[in-house]
């Protein structure tokens, strides 16, 4: 099972947005794209993936995200850009790389953060 991070935006991510969210994830990962560039993944130095970072989605119907994702996040109005960053089942930490990469983008574009613990919801400040 992966460690799913949404960051759910209210702007399209943009190149400098995605790259301040790889930089916030940690230092000394090595990008790779994967999927036919459909999406990046952060690897340790010896090429294992740590997080991998999909495409951003754009979401026009509020009532998908409270399908997907639940009720706590029924309050995120549409549009929004969904970017997932699914952190490796098998590496210790990779939820960690993969919250930084999504907070990091919430910080720079607004919206919230949702990992999939109703608890849990990080919102713009």
């Amino acid at each position: 099972m992966t460690r799913d991070v949404v960051a759910l935006v209210g702007a399209e991510p943009d190149v400098g947005a995605v790259v301040a969210g790889m930089v916030a994830a940690g230092s000394g990962w090595r990008v790779q794209g994967v999927a036919d560039g459909a999406a990046l993944r952060l690897c340790d130095e010896d090429g294992q993936a740590v997080v991998t970072i999909e495409t951003p989605v754009l979401v026009e119907v509020a009532g998908e995200l409270t399908r997907l994702l639940g009720p706590e996040v029924g309050e995120v109005e549409a549009p929004v850009w969904w970017v997932e960053a699914r952190g490796d089942e098998f590496r210790d930490g990779s939820e960690v790389v993969a919250l930084r990469f999504a907070a990091r983008l919430v910080e720079r574009l607004g919206g919230v953060v949702w990992t999939g613990d109703p608890e849990y919801v990080r919102r713009a400040t």
